[in-house]
């Protein structure tokens, strides 16, 4: 080995040593899908319940508050629980929401399908993005079924949350 091809062999070492980490690391942990997941379900244009959760677990869900035998076309007063954080609340939530499809399918393009059933949104926001996906349980084809069975598992999941918390407020009906 010439003088030169030695002072080459140890530059190209020099560089990879001074390119290589100190110490073995690990990739920082993978953050959450979402900054903020919000669902909403409606019947006939009126609030049926609704929910918000951050990824410390904490967010509210709330609740239509109906006098028995008020009529279903009167605005309902809105019992909001708060939902302390806790990880586990968005661990559970975000490994449900991940069975979404990438794509979901549209109310529109059900060749079985009812009106008048429940509907609403979830939106999951990232960033500046949010993502809005409108959703009917009137679709009774396969796929848009297994599309609901997730939605409804993320909102049971939630609402069993929030039922567990007491009511922080009642807001009246239309906000007086």
């Amino acid at each position: 080995m010439t003088g030169a091809q030695r002072r080459l062999s140890l530059g190209a070492l020099l560089a990879l040593w001074a390119a290589a980490p100190l110490g073995a690391q690990e990739a920082p942990p993978p953050g959450p899908d979402w900054d903020f997941v919000a669902f909403e379900v409606k019947s006939w244009g009126a609030p049926v319940s609704s929910w918000r959760m951050t990824p410390d677990g904490g967010g509210s869900w709330t609740e239509a508050l109906r006098d028995d035998g008020a009529p279903f076309n009167r605005p309902p007063s809105l019992a909001w629980h708060t939902i302390k954080p806790a990880a586990a609340n968005y661990t559970a939530l975000q490994a449900i929401l991940r069975k979404l499809p990438q794509v979901a399918p549209d109310y529109d393009d059900c060749q079985n399908r009812m009106t008048d059933a429940a509907y609403g949104t979830i939106r999951l926001t990232k960033g500046a993005t949010t993502t809005e996906i409108a959703w009917n349980d009137g679709c009774f084809d396969a796929d848009y079924r297994a599309f609901l069975s997730v939605l409804k598992e993320a909102d049971t999941h939630v609402a069993a949350l929030g039922k567990a918390a007491p009511i922080a407020r009642v807001d009246p009906p239309n906000g007086n």
